[in-house]
């Protein structure tokens, strides 16, 4: 590991004026999808091209392949990337009322086909659930997966509906010089991109090649609960995640989100019912690791034990409701990334202390 900005050159910096230097240039902003279309057809043929863009999934996928901008010659000039995702429902008539066409919430989630030893594997950038019936914004910083956010890349968008017709998506991905902070962005892989873990097979495992002169490794995890028929267990009840490297467990954790009335913004078609004299919608209530209307946040595990070398990374998820006599079943939903950062240069020396005549007041 490399030395890090010692705290002495912070206070050097907070000592002298701030150098505004040149304005920076624009923003650039690649615009990935505008408003392209998300609706479920059982018959349609996977791959199809629609409208400037190949669908995939019996509709719910969209993709395409275009041209990123090419990654920083020299990390000192590393640039934030922000992602952007606006997701409205498509109104229908229906019974006389004007409504959506999809009242439910849904997972989405945003995707990169990234180059691998092995071929190309899928990433997940961003997961998000859309609101009961609502439109909604989902910004995400994807700085530290930036290596794989230059060149010729093929993104995708998905959302989990079931009808026709149900969301309309616009994606764009934004890069900000002078804004990537601590970051200098250097290394991401993938390690788990699976839709449904289940009780039948709650492990995951992946190994990683680590190179040499890396820093501040971590594992960037989306992990989210669920049930094919709305039931407590795992949407409304959590499990217990267990993460090993080599073996050997180096973390544990149990995914939730707390929900409020403040979600009732995103949330028109929220179903309610009145206990105890209030009011309570189906939005107010926690989950396993998501709330409707909301992105997903990863969690960031500082991982130390990925050294230079190859790794055995396993995640497992226990207690996952098992699949019942009505093939009702508790699934997960998770992905996993593997950044680090290029090391900073040591940093110099204080100055030493001035010197001081004898009796004399510093």
């Amino acid at each position: 590991m490399a030395v890090l900005v010692t705290s002495a050159l912070f206070v050097a910096l907070a000592q002298s004026p701030a150098d505004p230097g040149p304005v920076p240039p624009p923003v650039p902003v690649v615009r990935v999808f505008s408003w392209a279309a998300i609706k479920y057809d059982p018959d349609l043929p996977d791959g199809i091209a629609r409208d400037g863009y190949i669908v995939r999934d019996l509709g719910q996928t969209v993709q395409t392949t275009l041209q990123l901008p090419p990654a920083p010659t020299d990390q000192r000039h590393a640039r934030q990337v922000s992602a952007i995702v606006d997701v409205r429902p498509v109104s229908v008539g229906r019974d006389g009322q004007d409504r959506p066409g999809d009242v439910w919430t849904r997972l989405g989630c945003v995707s990169i086909l990234a180059p691998g030893p092995q071929g190309p594997t899928e990433v997940e950038l961003l997961r998000f659930t859309t609101g009961f019936g609502g439109a909604g914004t989902y910004t995400a910083d994807l700085t530290a997966l930036a290596p794989l956010l230059h060149g010729r890349r093929t993104l995708r968008v998905s959302i989990s509906t079931y009808t026709s017709p149900a969301w309309e998506v616009s994606l764009r991905l934004a890069y900000r010089p002078r804004a990537a902070g601590y970051r200098r962005p250097v290394f991401a892989r993938g390690l788990f991109n699976e839709t449904a873990v289940t009780a039948d097979s709650p492990t995951l495992r992946s190994e990683v090649d680590i190179p040499t002169g890396l820093a501040q490794p971590r594992l960037r995890v989306i992990s989210t609960g669920h049930s094919t028929d709305g039931g407590p267990a795992n949407e409304f009840v959590t499990c217990t995640h267990l993460l090993r490297i080599d073996g050997r467990e180096v973390a544990r954790w149990r995914p939730w989100a707390e929900g409020d009335a403040g979600l009732a913004r995103l949330n028109p078609w929220s179903g309610r019912r009145t206990i105890d004299g209030r009011e309570l919608r189906s939005s107010d209530l926690d989950r396993s690791g998501w709330q409707p209307g909301l992105i997903v946040e990863p969690l960031v595990l500082p991982v130390p034990e990925l050294t230079p070398g190859r790794h055995e990374v396993e995640l497992e998820i226990v207690g996952i409701r098992p699949e019942a006599a009505d093939h009702a079943r508790g699934y997960w939903r998770v992905s996993a990334a593997v950044v680090a950062d290029e090391p900073w240069p040591p940093s110099p020396p204080p100055p030493p202390e001035p010197a001081h005549a004898p009796g004399a007041r510093p």
